[in-house]
């Protein structure tokens, strides 16, 4: 089986842009505006405005184009890159079974054995599982709410789908 890749809708990068690009085009406005009446203050504010923001603009624009992966589904495991405290590759031999927190608009991750697992994590991700387990929530939390093309449920039901596979060939 190849591997899924669940991308992550580029709202804020492209809400980035838009605003780099009214700053650019007041900018230019202000450029004109200094040209139109003589006023070499204006011209030069314009002028150092127009370069900054033409900048920002290329800048936001690559950053709105790139497809950043917020899932990798492999037959293995999963990459998890939804968040900053992602886990990274979780195996599937790790996971007992996977649950839906609607509240977070995330999957829950239930591992096999909880304590040796977060155990291995670094200490700030350990302190973020230990965080949503005091919560009563799952100890791992795939955040999906900002997933292409894909639902809460689809990629659900996909990584059971995934984790099911796996078991059936490995367990």
């Amino acid at each position: 089986m190849e591997k899924i890749i669940i991308e992550e809708k580029q709202t804020k990068a492209v809400r980035c842009f838009m605003r780099s690009f009214a700053l650019l085009f007041l900018a230019v406005t202000l450029w004109v505006t200094g040209l139109r009446e003589r006023y070499m203050f204006l011209v030069l504010a314009g002028i150092i405005a127009t370069v900054i923001f033409s900048i920002s603009c290329i800048m936001n624009l690559s950053k709105a184009s790139q497809k950043k992966p917020l899932i990798t589904i492999t037959f293995d495991g999963i990459i998890d890159g939804s968040s900053k405290n992602s886990i990274g590759m979780l195996s599937y031999q790790d996971i007992e079974r996977f649950c839906i927190v609607k509240e977070d608009d995330a999957i829950g991750i239930i591992p096999r054995d909880e304590e040796s697992f977060i155990k291995k994590l670094s200490p700030i991700k350990q302190q973020k599982a230990l965080d949503n387990k005091n919560y009563e929530k799952p100890v791992f939390l795939l955040y999906v709410g900002n997933a292409r093309d894909m639902s809460l449920e689809d990629i659900y039901t996909l990584l059971k789908k995934r984790l099911d596979d796996y078991r059936s060939l490995y367990d």
